[in-house]
């Protein structure tokens, strides 16, 4: 942690003693930590801050956010199945909104879009935060999809809508690149949109289909029926 970042934690741990929150809130705090926690993380870097720092913040013992979660770590993990949770959930309704495969992909990636922008933290937090993505989470893509973590079934799901195209005989490539592909391009998408919020971008629903446009191009094997 940097000399900064310590001085900082002083202060507030000075504040935070001052402004402990009163017991009985048991019932919402794993979600106050959470939410501490990404904003912290966002705003000073999740090498930056400590479990005391996340307590000091809510005003809470660290012994209390320990009954929460173990590590600096886990809050992380939880921060990402949170959001990936949303995400699946996200894919589940848009499955279920039309059975027109093109149509389903072209709502999926308007809804990844928007989610990423409307919940700009936490998908910071989930796909352009380094620590979360160990290599040993992307073994095993055996495993049915819902026995799968959550951030595994997002792209599983993907996977799945791209593969009803093949179905139909309209892809060009394998379903796994293909997904890849589309989620690479969404992904990029979003990523320039939060980071860069001041370009003067066009209309955002102009953009994706633009974006998707160009992918189904090169994607689909001729048009659909």
């Amino acid at each position: 942690m940097s000399e900064n970042a310590e001085l900082e934690e002083r202060q507030e741990g000075a504040q935070g003693a001052r402004s402990r929150k009163p017991k009985g809130r048991g019932h919402e705090r794993r979600d106050e930590i959470l939410d501490a926690a990404a904003r912290l993380f966002i705003e000073n870097g999740f090498e930056n801050v400590s479990t005391r720092r996340i307590a000091v913040a809510l005003g809470i013992s660290q012994t209390t956010l320990y009954v929460y979660f173990a590590t600096k770590d886990a809050i992380l993990e939880a921060l990402c199945e949170r959001c990936f949770m949303h995400l699946v959930a996200l894919f589940d309704r848009v499955a279920s909104s039309t059975d027109e495969p093109v149509e389903k992909l072209r709502r999926l990636m308007h809804g990844y879009v928007e989610f990423g922008l409307l919940h700009s933290d936490e998908y910071r937090i989930a796909f352009m935060l380094s620590q979360h993505h160990r290599a040993d989470k992307y073994k095993n893509f055996s495993e049915t999809t819902e026995l799968q973590p959550q951030g595994i079934q997002c792209f599983l799901k993907l996977q799945e809508q791209v593969a009803l195209l093949g179905e139909f005989g309209l892809l060009r490539q394998d379903p796994a690149t293909v997904a890849q592909a589309i989620w690479a391009a969404g992904h990029g998408l979003v990523a320039l949109l939060i980071t860069m919020p001041k370009f003067p971008w066009i209309d955002r629903a102009d953009l994706v289909d633009t974006l998707i446009d160009i992918q189904f191009r090169g994607i689909l094997a001729g048009p659909p029926e």
